[in-house]
């Protein structure tokens, strides 16, 4: 059997809408972008959405829109992909790690406040494999310190928390569509804000060229006010989206079911356990990791790979990564549970059109090589 890591659930209907936006003949932000948007917007409670070309491009507009710069601090954690801290170099400022929880995954609220310097200016929490940072012990915290929160929410677009979506208690959130997310336009990101800087987050966008003017009149012109990128979500990736957030609660309780087909049944193999899921919250489901004896990993990785099995890692440990070892000094031993957990993670294939005789399968061989 063969069965591959990804496999989105990608309807008629929504590559008509694709084709449609590409007849238009306005290839780049329209009225399906729009739409989206909005769509968006009401689908989490929040009052603005801006789409942009990555989950990696929001997390860094979303930084410089709330002033973050040259020598702050930024708390995050090291167990995500290097996109999150990465966005916090390109603003100019320093990454500060703390420590996750040993059996989510997710950040360590407990260990926030002793990172916190006079140089602090935001704290990133990730939303890590479908389930939220708990962030009304964080909101406490960044109303005490009047510091703001940008929620990395790339895992957690269906996610709640103690009655908390992304987005309704933060500066921003900030989400990914990559082909790995439960909705996705191949590439593609969007911020969700109640700040009231939406304006000033689509300008970042847009190389910060603002447009005056009549159209009809001829005075129509464009200023570039301040600085800005090119992080423009096209028209027809917009549309690949309408229909998936349409049924998004359908696919999830899809997602649902599959996650705990596997959690059922793994958690009678010795030697694989799985982070848990939290009280009074919502999990997206976006992606069932196991963790396994760290020493053994890549092995089982390779023998799931020669029986057909295709599988990733979610994540390794970003400051051990070679660029923030040389840079930061980083060391093993610096950040223990993150290093245990992302060194003994394997991602197990997880979308709505995998099969139970597939999901047997896996399991078995699980159980076989372990």
């Amino acid at each position: 059997m063969k069965i591959q890591f990804l496999n989105p659930f990608i309807t008629g209907d929504d590559i008509k809408e694709v084709v449609k936006a590409i007849k238009s003949g306005w290839l780049t932000y329209s009225n399906f972008s729009k739409r989206f948007e909005n769509d968006f917007s009401k689908y989490l409670g929040v009052k603005e959405t801006v789409v942009n070309s990555s989950g990696t491009a929001a997390l860094h507009v979303s930084l410089l829109a709330a002033g973050v710069g040259p020598g702050d601090e930024v708390i995050t954690t090291p167990l995500s992909y290097v996109a999150t801290s990465n966005a916090i170099l390109y603003v100019g400022a320093k990454p500060v790690f703390v420590d996750v929880e040993p059996d989510t995954g997710l950040m360590d609220v407990s260990r926030v406040e002793k990172a916190i310097t006079k140089k602090t200016k935001a704290i990133i929490p990730i939303h890590i494999y479908g389930q939220m940072a708990d962030m009304k012990r964080l909101k406490r915290i960044a109303d005490k310190y009047k510091l703001l929160i940008v929620e990395d929410a790339c895992h957690a677009i269906e996610s709640k928390r103690d009655g908390i979506r992304p987005g309704q208690k933060s500066f921003s959130a900030c989400f990914s569509f990559h082909v790995a997310k439960n909705i996705t336009s191949g590439e593609g990101g969007a911020v969700a804000t109640n700040s009231g800087l939406g304006e000033k987050i689509r300008l970042l966008c847009e190389g910060g060229v603002v447009r005056t003017g009549d159209r009809k009149t001829g005075a129509y012109t464009r200023h570039m006010e301040f600085l800005g990128y090119k992080y423009s979500l096209a028209s027809f990736q917009a549309a690949l989206l309408l229909g998936q957030l349409k049924r998004v609660e359908r696919q999830w309780k899809v997602r649902r079911r599959l996650w705990k087909y596997y959690a059922d049944n793994l958690k009678k193999i010795d030697g694989v356990s799985f982070p848990k899921e939290v009280p009074n919250s919502k999990h997206a489901y976006n992606m069932f990791v196991i963790w396994v004896n760290q020493g053994k990993r890549n092995e089982l990785r390779r023998k799931l790979e020669d029986v057909g099995v295709q599988t990733s890692v979610h994540f390794n440990p970003i400051h051990l990564e070679p660029y923030y070892r040389k840079s930061f000094g980083f060391k093993p031993g610096d950040f223990p549970v993150a290093e245990k957990l992302g060194f003994s993670t394997i991602t197990l294939p997880l979308y709505p059109s995998l099969t139970k005789k597939e999901q047997d399968y896996i399991i078995e061989k699980i159980k076989k090589i372990i």
